[in-house]
């Protein structure tokens, strides 16, 4: 059995048997801690351990000392080849008991119409939820397509390029070390390679791709259409439709609440739904599978 934990500090990361999903966010109040403690029956420990890009690190560094240790990102700049290897193959020391959502935010899962307005806090209809949602994604339609441009090539300039030498034999004199670095042909080719990645052509290119591929080829946003679900920032997205007069939370006395608390309160309300997002009941799977086998 799992236990729910929040607010990890580093001096707390032990050897334990114990099973843990690592998440993004700063603390307990963040959204994916929130929902996953919500999607869980029983509870399944949960420790938010901040940025993606740390979680990564964190997760090839701990994985050969805690093989119960998991660990789950937003889907940001990987490709569906990889986020899906991830999702097949878990647990797998390959990729550190890394799973990877197969849309952009969790966020973006809440974006679905059908879903979205079974929560009792919704105060219209499908179609106007639906309106709404492409309301907002469209307005912010360009501002992603040219985000996914600049995310994509930061992350490929990333790569490890070129490697280091290994030999001492072969520096005997500081003259010799530096010819060997100068006849290093790894330097011309990334010169190269970078060029290419930020030219004019490439950078309109990849814009004009990225566009086809959330639209379909249209004008806008629609249901049904192109891929923009999973690459819109559903963030900004949801919390604007949350946010809007479309929903209505209040406390017991009557308080209305509005930002953070009004969406987490509508998020947990729909994750105690009897049908989920098919990611989340998968992610469910494999977590149980994996405490069945190692009980």
């Amino acid at each position: 059995m799992l236990s729910v934990r929040t607010g990890i500090r580093p001096e707390e990361v032990r050897h334990q048997a114990q099973h843990v999903l690592f998440v993004e966010g700063n603390d307990e109040n963040a959204l994916d801690p929130t929902v996953l403690k919500e999607l869980f029956d029983p509870p399944l420990r949960i420790e938010p351990l901040g940025a993606s890009f740390w979680i990564k690190s964190v997760a090839e560094a701990l994985y050969p000392y805690h093989d119960t240790y998991y660990f789950l990102i937003d889907r940001d700049h990987h490709d569906n080849d990889f986020i899906n290897r991830c999702w097949d193959n878990f647990p797998d020391s390959d990729t550190h008991n890394l799973l990877i959502w197969k849309r952009r935010e969790l966020e973006n899962y809440f974006l679905e119409p059908d879903y979205l307005v079974q929560s009792q806090f919704c105060q219209v209809e499908k179609d106007e939820l639906e309106q709404q949602i492409l309301q907002f994604a469209n307005k912010r339609l360009f501002l992603d397509a040219a985000n996914h441009v600049i995310i994509s090539i930061r992350e490929e300039l990333k790569e490890n390029w070129i490697e280091k030498f290994s030999n001492p034999d072969e520096f005997s004199s500081k003259e010799v070390a530096l010819e060997k670095l100068k006849r290093t042909n790894k330097f011309e080719q990334h010169r190269t390679n970078v060029s290419n990645k930020v030219s004019t052509e490439e950078v309109e290119r990849r814009f004009y791709e990225c566009l086809e591929l959330m639209t379909d080829g249209q004008d806008q946003l629609d249901f049904g259409r192109g891929d923009w679900l999973d690459m819109v920032q559903g963030k900004s997205v949801l919390t604007q439709v949350i946010n809007s007069g479309s929903f209505q939370v209040r406390t017991l006395d009557g308080t209305a609440l509005q930002g953070s608390e009004k969406l987490k309160e509508t998020v947990k309300d729909l994750l105690r739904k009897d049908e989920q997002p098919a990611d989340f009941m998968e992610l469910k799977r494999l977590i149980t599978k994996r405490l069945d086998e190692t009980d």
